[in-house]
């Protein structure tokens, strides 16, 4: 439960320094929109993946 909190804490400090809240180093800003970006990307890509996999498995059937 405790893991569950700091996990929370951690992202309400990343939003703030996203949203501009907390005044950080703008490359720290920069690259941790990168980050988020690439994450989201890599989210996508496996999404697209699994429904490549799953459209597969589902013509064999």
């Amino acid at each position: 439960m405790m893991a569950l909190v700091w996990v929370i804490d951690i992202v309400v400090t990343v939003v703030k320094i996203l949203g501009g809240r907390t005044q950080v180093n703008p490359v720290l800003r920069v690259g941790m929109w990168v980050a988020l970006l690439c994450v989201v990307a890599v989210g996508i890509a496996g999404v697209a993946g699994f429904v490549i996999l799953l459209e597969r498995w589902l013509s064999t059937l």
